[in-house]
């Protein structure tokens, strides 16, 4: 057990640092485009933190283990929306209304009510999971919207280095890769020593680690107090990444979902409500709220060890 638990903390450094390697190129990338720190947060940030999960899911999906998969993104869905804006709401007050983010808080909402409908089925698959996808199509389209013709720029990052760039991104990728097989390998053997279901460990403790880069990220810009579009754009991005595509894209695998979700989305659907009326009203997210959010992980993990 005391191995399994050393490879689980081994594999997410892995994960943190290859995620940090891909992120790296792409925030530079982002910002020599001149990109508002919104569209940076979900798309750049919010799709470069979500690959940890990304490789997670699809090596567990490979190997047949359901409750890993799904488990790691609907966990790391509630750590990101309840234990990361709550922890940055205590950091420092920031907004959920600007630059246009009402919107895209109504497609998070959004993706909340259609996993009410994808869980509720006996089966994973293609045709369950297409309106996941056809959700990333319209996400995408959004932010197509947004950006506008600021790839129209003079492209300012032309002196940077093409092979250093390459580097970093394909060390990333390994790095995450290799990563996210020890996570799966460890979390299964975890499971058995501990008793545990695979969805439960891979909901607590994998969620946690391939979070630790959207928790890493908001928290820097919440203490920065500065960028703070970022800390929302991060969240929603990798949200919709997490539970629209990756999810989505589990179809092919054609799990049987035996697991009552009921609780998990209650949370989800209501804390993305939450968002989404605060940005209707123009209302800021600080202490009173991040300690709302924290109390509702605190719950939501008791729930999972049956404290509760």
């Amino acid at each position: 057990m005391l191995l399994s638990l050393g490879i689980l903390i081994f594999s997410i450094v892995i994960l943190y640092f290859g995620a940090e390697l891909s992120l790296n190129s792409s925030e530079k990338i982002g910002a020599k485009l001149g990109l508002p720190p919104l569209i940076i947060g979900m798309v750049l940030v919010g799709f470069g933190t979500s690959l940890p999960e990304f490789f997670v899911a699809h090596i567990a999906g490979v190997q047949g283990k359901a409750g890993l998969a799904i488990g790691g993104l609907i966990g790391s869905n509630i750590a990101n929306m309840f234990l990361v804006l709550g922890i940055c709401g205590l950091i420092t007050k920031f907004s959920v209304f600007s630059g246009g983010v009402a919107k895209h808080l109504g497609v998070h909402f959004v993706l909340g009510l259609i996993l009410i409908f994808v869980l509720n089925q006996s089966e994973l698959n293609l045709i369950n999971a297409l309106p996941l996808l056809i959700l990333v199509i319209v996400y995408l389209y959004l932010l197509k919207t947004d950006l506008g013709k600021e790839f129209e720029k003079n492209n300012e990052h032309a002196d940077a280095k093409p092979h250093v760039l390459a580097f970093q991104l394909l060390a990333g990728f390994s790095m995450l890769y290799l990563g996210g097989e020890f996570l799966v390998k460890s979390g299964s053997d975890l499971c058995l020593s501990m008793g545990m279901s695979e969805y439960i460990v891979s909901a607590i403790f994998i969620s946690f680690g391939t979070s630790f880069p959207e928790l890493v990220t908001a928290v820097m810009a919440a203490v920065k107090k500065k960028h703070t579009d970022l800390i929302i754009g991060n969240i929603v991005g990798s949200n919709l990444f997490n539970c629209a595509f990756i999810l989505g894209s589990l179809g092919i695998y054609r799990f049987k979902l035996d697991i009552d979700f009921s609780k998990e989305l209650a949370f989800l659907v209501g804390g993305a409500l939450i968002l989404f009326m605060m940005s209707l009203l123009k209302k800021y997210f600080f202490k009173k709220m991040g300690l709302v959010f924290i109390s509702a992980y605190i719950v939501m993990v008791l729930i999972w060890i049956k404290v509760i």
